[in-house]
């Protein structure tokens, strides 16, 4: 089966920026990021109150408890403030801003990112972003991420699992990326660095390249393996041609 890549999506954190100092699942930085919480909402919860928030934060942390469903900030802030005897309704909006902004301080965009966004945007291909969430992050922190790693501008279509309602590798995201690009599932590209990213591509029908940075040699089954996103250059502009037509192995 002949394929034409004409559009390029990709995964936000840890393949276009990261956050520095922070791992992966942030157990670690729950009491200060919910410290910044009750100092924003004026409470002083309980030892047992503070405890239970942590529970909770664990519970919707998918390093640690895996789900495809997504849940928005609003429940999950929401039942933090339950636990507090706080009213969410009046609460909600300082909570969630205390929670996201703690870890938007540690932000950085790789090296890379904006020349080669850039370079798509040159050569007219369509690039877009689906992106899982952390905690049912809202879409303006997203734009926000997006903001402080100087990227705005630089693509065309944002989507995130909460819009989506579904997290990776589920296939519903890569359609409607697909989709809202103008092109048809076999014809994007999708770019991440983790295993959910290519095995969702490939349920999804889209081609894959699995993003390395320390060459861990992992092995999802994506279509290219790549250790900086400059490496995408060779995938798509083969002796500086615009479009790379590949063969794809029939399922």
């Amino acid at each position: 089966m002949q394929t034409t890549i004409r559009a390029v999506g990709f995964d936000l954190g840890d393949t276009l920026l990261f956050y520095r100092d922070t791992p992966m699942s942030w157990v670690a930085l729950y009491p200060d990021a919910l410290a910044a919480v009750a100092k924003r909402c004026k409470v002083q919860p309980t030892a047992e109150q503070f405890e239970r928030a942590k529970e909770i934060l664990t519970q919707h942390n998918t390093r640690v408890v895996p789900r495809t469903r997504e849940i928005p900030a609003e429940t999950i802030l929401g039942s933090i403030l339950d636990a507090w005897k706080l009213d969410p309704a009046k609460h909600s909006s300082a909570a969630i801003e205390a929670f996201f902004s703690f870890f938007q301080q540690r932000l950085s965009a790789y090296p890379e990112t904006v020349s080669v966004l850039q370079t798509l945007r040159a050569q007219n291909i369509p690039t877009g972003i689906l992106t899982d969430v952390a905690y049912g992050m809202p879409r303006a922190f997203v734009e926000r991420d997006i903001a402080g790693a100087g990227i705005t501008g630089l693509f065309d279509i944002l989507l995130t699992s909460v819009e989506v309602g579904v997290r990776k590798p589920e296939p519903t995201g890569y359609h409607e990326l697909a989709k809202r690009l103008g092109v048809a599932s076999d014809e994007m590209l999708y770019v991440g660095n983790e295993a959910k990213d290519v095995i969702g591509a490939g349920q999804a029908g889209v081609l894959s390249a699995f993003l390395g940075r320390n060459g861990t040699g992992e092995n999802h089954g994506p279509d290219f393996t790549i250790s900086t996103l400059t490496d995408l250059y060779v995938i798509l502009f083969p002796q500086q041609k615009p479009k790379q037509t590949i063969t794809r192995p029939k399922p």
